[in-house]
């Protein structure tokens, strides 16, 4: 029942254009909005009710519930209205918002698709998609990676889904995918001892899925040290859909193409509590070495920084590592580093002074700046302007060349992407040494092959050199000065 009294000072009249559906709807529920919504498209009409930033029921032409709701949202074009009811119709709707916005947008591109190239799905072929398993304890939480995986034009299909390790292994076993997306707590099986038994039985890409937080930072190293290609962060209601989707289909597809036999288990020394591996100073460092991992680079970072850190002293260095990680994981890797490692580590979670010695420990997405501050280098996050870079690496490449120039060293692991390599470009032009390791011993090369491709590399290294290599190339820097 429609009311048709407006207060007086009832809110604002106007009008949205060029507005897509989907936004609109989505404002309301991140707001936790209570609205009904009347939308026509020529000659027909349909409905919407979010109570509270819940979308609880749909009718369009006689239709109901989430088949209306996707009928609606598939009308590219028409009008929209807000109207006030009396009454809260009865719950026709039970899934989330995030999952019905993206499982309609999945709709959307599929009759667009079929629409232009004329074929059906069934007609498709699958031998050149990429065949994941989804491995998680929430029937929801599968429903919508489904949906963001297999997005018309991913190339990207589901071969099947788990609840439980127990129920991957058989699956895995049966199925044979290029790769697994694994959930950490489960039933029955976690995550810990199924990643075990796929690279124990049946070797495959592993990419880790998690809502990360405090307490879960040193499990998830910890499975990169097992044998996981990468890790990404559940999606969230809290944040743009479509860009989690975009990031996630990033992350598989580079995860893909790893090579698993590569893997080897970092094998680092126990230290005793009265041993010390470095002696930093708070000296102000003549020298920087930038270390860059990415999808499959952990386990020879880890094993890297453990060697690297404690040798760099003498030569009056600073080692920055940067993680290919969400970005609360730079705090939690610092810690990792000196439990594990006994290096003394920071987060760049501010500016600081780069003392010699000492570790500093950022992330690939998060723009980092190294400049003079009453002439000490320090390192800390970019200025507000840099935070819309398309490759925030950049940034940090960049400022390094131009202070430290042949005095800088780059290392890049596997998986370590630099973009179109404009930061790559000027520590070279400024006689800095850029060292990859050895693209055969990678488990993620290709965007190691994009930096030889470019004529940019100095050398290929074996993982059990590169210390030597840096220490050599620290001791020619010397020279030359």
């Amino acid at each position: 029942m429609t009311n048709t009294s407006t207060p007086t000072d009832a809110g604002f009249a106007g009008t949205l254009k060029n507005i897509q559906l989907n936004d609109l709807i989505q404002m309301c529920c991140l707001s936790g909005s209570s609205l009904c919504m009347r939308v026509n498209k020529d000659d027909r009409l349909g409905t919407i009710f979010i109570v509270d930033g819940e979308i609880i029921h749909a009718d369009c032409e006689g239709v109901v519930g989430e088949e209306a709701f996707y009928q609606i949202l598939c009308w590219q074009t028409g009008s929209f209205e807000s109207i006030e009811t009396s009454t809260t119709p009865e719950r026709t709707i039970h899934q989330n918002y995030h999952f019905l916005i993206m499982e309609a947008a999945r709709r959307v591109d599929e009759a667009s698709l079929y629409a232009e190239e004329d074929f059906s799905p069934g007609e498709d072929s699958d031998e050149d998609h990429l065949r994941v398993l989804i491995v998680d304890d929430s029937p929801m939480m599968r429903k919508i990676l489904s949906s963001m995986l297999t997005t018309s034009g991913s190339r990207i299909k589901v071969v099947g889904m788990a609840g439980n390790g127990k129920e991957a292994i058989s699956l895995i076993d049966e199925l044979s995918p290029d790769l697994v997306t694994l959930d950490v707590n489960m039933p029955v099986m976690d995550g810990t001892s199924t990643i075990k038994h796929i690279m124990i039985k049946k070797p495959c890409p592993v990419v880790i899925t998690s809502n990360p937080g405090e307490g879960s930072s040193k499990a998830i190293f910890n499975f990169l040290e097992l044998g996981a290609v990468d890790f990404m962060s559940k999606p969230t209601k809290s944040q743009d859909i479509l860009t989690q989707q975009q990031k996630i289909l990033e992350r598989v597809r580079i995860a893909a193409t790893a090579n698993v036999g590569n893997f080897h288990i970092p094998r680092i020394p126990k230290a005793k509590d009265s041993e010390r591996f470095s002696h930093p100073t708070e000296g102000m460092c003549h020298r920087l070495i930038i270390v860059v991992s990415g999808p499959g680079g952990h386990p020879e970072q880890i094993r890297l920084l453990h060697d690297l850190v404690p040798v760099v002293t003498d030569s009056m260095s600073s080692v920055v590592a940067i993680l290919s990680l969400p970005s609360l994981f730079a705090d939690a890797f610092a810690s990792y580093l000196k439990q594990r490692c006994r290096c003394p580590a920071s987060p760049i979670d501010k500016q600081r002074s780069l003392a010699v010695g000492h570790c500093y420990v950022g992330i690939h997405g998060c723009p980092l700046k190294v400049k003079m501050n009453a002439e000490i280098p320090t390192i800390g996050p970019a200025d507000a302007e840099s935070s819309a870079e398309a490759f925030p690496l950049d940034r940090l490449l960049t400022t390094a060349a131009a202070l430290f120039k042949q005095r800088l060293t780059v290392v890049l692991l596997s998986g370590a992407g630099t973009g179109e390599q404009e930061g790559l470009r000027l520590v070279h032009e400024s006689g800095g040494r850029i060292i990859l390791q050895e693209r055969v011993s990678a488990m993620v090369a290709k965007p190691l092959d994009a930096v030889v491709e470019a004529g940019l590399a100095d050398m290929e290294v074996r993982p059990a050199d590169l210390v030597r290599a840096v220490q050599e190339s620290l001791v020619q820097q010397a020279r030359t000065l």
